[in-house]
């Protein structure tokens, strides 16, 4: 590092411009991937309004488990008796199945095929003109039928020409291209033998020969398939259940079937995330599952009952990863309430239950009775997490938490949900409510860092910054204006804000106008992860901060620490995660102990230490390369 003995206002002036460039430039929206639902999808880059439309029907009773767009329509199965057009009075008998027009709430008068049982699932059939309806009813529209229908969404009667027959219960359906995959409590498809699950095709209702993999040995004493997912483009598809071996091999309750080539057949993917039990009283503690629309990962939700590992937790795996005993991406915990629902977009990991906290691993019981864990954030009854790393975003409607929300649908106009309770975003909207589009936000990505780039560190007794370029470190500039920059202990730039960690243990965050002005100072809500030993982030002792964008995590050095720790941190809400992760300095022979600020940028993790020079390693996968040690002029 180069000493400086003057600093003169032209080098302040240059130094502060390349700051405010960088991080100006760093709100800019980068590469949009492709993420949506089935349905047709959000907006890219939207998290929408917390605050639901008025028109949508009233369920009065029971629990609403499964929506469907069809052409204008809805349709909305369940397990209920009576519903109402919303602005009225007149209360309307629908038993367990109903319609509606989409923008209207209108509901469908002619639509009436009344299940004599609870509706598991609904999903448009290709066409646009028919709806397919699983559960465990025994007769709908006036005829006996088991388990599986298909149904005009006009008229509400059977398609003609659709004759699968299922033994004995449908949870969850699934369509694309010409097959109909069906998943549940299944013992037969057409007099077939089938466990678990099956396909047959859209039109005819023909059992499909290509989908016959053995779901077998049960956790519990009842074979179910009780969730699925598919790619968008049909290579894979998820399945979820009781089971704890599919086609043969150890597949404890979830599987990853490739269906390349039109025989569906075991993936090579396991984990053992799911292996350890988490309550007597489920035959799975599997809640739901989706997929992202690029493929590249999905996301679990659980109930539980006992604190192990993925027991009431949502957790994300990459689909693209092969082999044994793959871990999650990450994990991001209630505290011991139950997740139910889930749906993802490119902005938002949206997630249901009864939950009362996110980012909740230190949990302080939970019953009844629980209180918030240190460094969790409430989110009653409904989420919206960051993709990247499972933190919440700042979206927080709220709702009634009751069992949870068991079905999400992502459409054009909004994001659909069913629940068993009256109220969400501080409105009555009983067991169904639509949060739409119009009203929300757009959440930016935050852009990796690039050089040039500026790092900060602490030299001469207060935080200082240099320019990072390709050809080495510029001189040291000490801030100047504003706080008293001699009490921060560590700085990193992030979306157009500088992010400072204080003597005092805060840490702050302030926007950088066009002219390089800093302004009022926002103060992150730690939670008390400051104060938590186990928590290892002591910020009145930190020695260097960066953000790693690309995977959001927060980098960080503690004061006589060799380690060089991270933690999840997702700027949209200034959510720091409850966890500390060790990424370098155990086993692989590099010291952190005298770093003095640090910065990632361009493939790189730079650390300026005490002997006033700038050290550059490798950063690969999140982890410096030892081997690549090199000290910059």
């Amino acid at each position: 590092m180069s000493r400086t003995s003057t600093h003169r206002r032209a080098g302040r002036a240059t130094l502060l411009a390349t700051v405010v460039l960088l991080l100006t430039s760093a709100v800019q929206p980068g590469p949009v991937r492709a993420v949506d639902s089935a349905a047709g999808g959000l907006p890219n880059g939207l998290v929408v309004s917390e605050d639901p439309v008025g028109w949508t029907p009233h369920v009065l009773d029971g629990w609403v488990y499964a929506i469907a767009q069809v052409g204008d329509r809805m349709v909305v199965g369940g397990h209920f008796s009576k519903v109402r057009q919303a602005g009225t009075s007149e209360v309307l008998t629908r038993k367990n199945l109903f319609s509606f027009h989409a923008t209207t709430g209108v509901i469908d008068r002619d639509f009436a095929p009344s299940p004599d049982h609870m509706v598991s699932a609904v999903v448009a059939a290709p066409g646009g003109g028919a709806v397919f309806v699983g559960g465990r009813f025994r007769h709908i529209a006036g005829q006996a039928k088991t388990a599986l229908a298909k149904l005009d969404v006009g008229s509400g009667r059977l398609s003609a020409g659709f004759r699968a027959t299922v033994e004995w219960r449908v949870d969850d359906l699934v369509v694309h291209g010409s097959r109909l995959y069906v998943a549940g409590a299944i013992e037969k498809v057409n007099g077939v033998a089938r466990s678990g699950l099956a396909a047959v095709d859209v039109t005819t209702g023909a059992l499909d020969p290509g989908v016959n993999v053995a779901f077998t040995d049960p956790r519990n004493s009842l074979l179910i398939v009780n969730r699925l997912a598919i790619r968008q483009d049909g290579s894979k598809l998820v399945a979820l259940g009781s089971f704890l071996k599919a086609g043969g091999q150890d597949r404890p309750q979830i599987a990853v079937l490739d269906l390349t080539g039109g025989t569906a057949r075991l993936a090579d993917w396991h984990t053992d995330g799911y292996a350890a039990p988490c309550g007597k009283y489920f035959d799975t503690y599997m809640r739901g599952v989706d997929i992202s629309a690029d493929g590249s990962f999905m996301v679990v939700v659980t109930t539980g009952g006992r604190a192990r590992p993925l027991c009431d937790a949502v957790a994300r795996f990459e689909l693209n990863r092969t082999g044994r005993n793959i871990e999650p991406t990450w994990v991001d915990y209630s505290g011991g309430d139950t997740f139910t629902g889930v749906a993802l977009t490119d902005a938002a990991v949206y997630v249901g239950g009864h939950q009362r906290w996110m980012n909740n691993p230190y949990h302080n019981g939970t019953g009844l009775n629980a209180t918030p864990g240190i460094g969790s954030v409430p989110r009653p009854g409904i989420s919206a997490l960051d993709p990247v790393n499972g933190l919440p975003l700042s979206w927080n409607p709220g709702r009634d938490r009751g069992l949870g929300v068991f079905a999400f649908l992502a459409t054009p106009t909004g994001l659909w949900i069913g629940s068993d309770t009256n109220n969400v975003g501080g409105e009555y909207h009983p067991r169904l409510a639509m949060f739409p589009t119009a009203g929300g936000k757009v959440v930016r990505k935050s852009t990796p860092g690039r050089l040039p780039a500026v790092l900060y560190h602490r030299t001469g007794g207060r935080l200082a910054a240099l320019t990072l370029s390709g050809t080495g470190a510029g001189p040291t500039t000490p801030l100047g204006g504003g706080p008293d920059w001699s009490q921060a202990r560590a700085a990193f730039p992030a979306d157009g804000r500088l992010y400072t960690a204080w003597a005092d243990g805060r840490i702050d965050t302030r926007p950088l106008d066009g002219a390089g002005n800093l302004g009022p100072p926002r103060f992150l809500d730690l939670g008390g992860l400051e104060r938590l030993a186990k928590a290892k982030f002591p910020v009145s002792r930190l020695t260097g901060m960066a953000f790693d964008a690309e995977r959001g995590r927060l980098y960080y050095t503690i004061e006589g620490d060799r380690r060089l720790y991270y933690r999840y941190f997702t700027t949209e809400s200034g959510v720091v995660g409850g966890l500390p992760f060790v990424a370098s300095g155990e086993g692989d022979g590099l010291d952190w102990s005298d770093v003095r600020g640090l910065a990632i940028a361009s493939g790189h993790i730079y650390s300026a230490r005490t002997d006033q020079q700038v050290h550059r390693h490798d950063f690969r996968g999140g982890r410096p390369v030892p081997a690549t040690a090199h000290i910059l002029d």
